[in-house]
């Protein structure tokens, strides 16, 4: 049955959402500037139409029924799919599109902030919106065009693309290596200062350590933050030594900013991976952002482990 023939109208679908989402006929019908009554009928005239109850109504409210539930789940889906191709239209009008990103504080900060020159240039039409997290990247995404996560591989729920395997060295300030020395120096006279992050950390200082067989410097000290901004910040300042992961510090390695401390390089075997939902459909603006980020992070990549690319013939 064509989707004509089975609605009353295709008015009944909008004022069902609505109804839905709020529970309330009277907010549903403040959407539409009608009266409660007419919502009301219209969904009466859904239900006649479609042979079924999408609502139970009684005394404490409205409360969706199996089928309603069914139908909302199918209209809410279908909505979002029109809603992202109606703003792909306006980004290839040449308006103005925005693609929203779900990044660690520390990624944002350090990587993306110092390459917001170099993205404007390539798409002076789309926008960035940026949903920061604090420490590890985790959580969900089902609200952001994209998101970077720790080892997220594809699944029923989610797309996923490598953005870098995980690779973390001892990174600080050149001032610093200057006054402590590299990770192997013991110096007595100024020991080091590690920077660590507060709480349970997944790969703290020891597990490094041990991870790279160094043994732990004499007379060490440690400083704890409550962000990996900070303490990567105060690697930049030369207050500390800090553990880097290198698509985070990667910028600033090739920069003037931060030095290895040493040869140490712990590769955990995962990765860091861009994500999308795949309960929100990827518009082409998001494809371009996703395949801009990919590209970066492979020159990066390419500049700070040359040793680990293929060889060409």
């Amino acid at each position: 049955m064509s989707l004509r023939k089975a609605l009353p109208s295709t008015v009944a679908l909008f004022m069902f959402e609505a109804a839905a989402k709020h529970l309330n006929f009277t907010r549903a019908a403040a959407e539409f500037n009608v009266t409660q009554s007419a919502v009301s009928r219209m969904i009466k005239r859904l239900e006649t139409h479609l042979a079924t109850v999408l609502f139970k109504r009684g005394p404490t409210g409205l409360e969706l029924t199996e089928d309603g539930e069914m139908l909302y789940k199918a209209v809410g889906q279908g909505f979002q799919t029109i809603e992202a191709a109606l703003d792909e239209l306006r980004v290839r009008q040449g308006k103005t599109g925005q693609v929203t990103l779900s990044i660690s504080s520390a990624f944002a900060v350090h990587w993306f902030v110092p390459m917001v020159d170099r993205f404007q240039a390539a798409f002076p039409n789309i926008d960035l919106r940026f949903q920061l997290v604090k420490g590890e990247p985790v959580g969900p995404f089902d609200d952001v065009d994209l998101a970077i996560r720790h080892n997220h591989p594809s699944n029923a729920e989610q797309h996923s693309w490598k953005l870098m395997d995980e690779i973390v060295v001892p990174v600080c300030s050149a001032d610093y290596a200057k006054r402590h020395g590299m990770l192997r120096d013991a110096r007595e006279a100024s020991p080091h200062i590690f920077a660590n992050l507060s709480g349970p950390m997944r790969l703290p200082w020891q597990v490094f350590l041990e991870g790279t067989h160094t043994p732990e410097p004499a007379g060490l000290r440690n400083i704890t933050f409550s962000d990996y901004t900070l303490v990567v910040q105060s690697a930049l300042k030369g207050r500390a030594m800090a553990l880097g992961w290198l698509h985070v510090v990667g910028l600033e390695l090739l920069g003037d900013g931060l030095i290895r401390a040493g040869d140490q390089e712990l590769r955990t075997g995962l990765s860091y991976d861009i994500v999308a939902s795949t309960k929100r459909p990827l518009r082409q603006s998001a494809v371009l952002v996703k395949d801009w980020l990919l590209a970066e992070m492979r020159s990066m990549e390419a500049l700070l482990c040359p040793a680990a690319q293929p060889k060409t013939a």
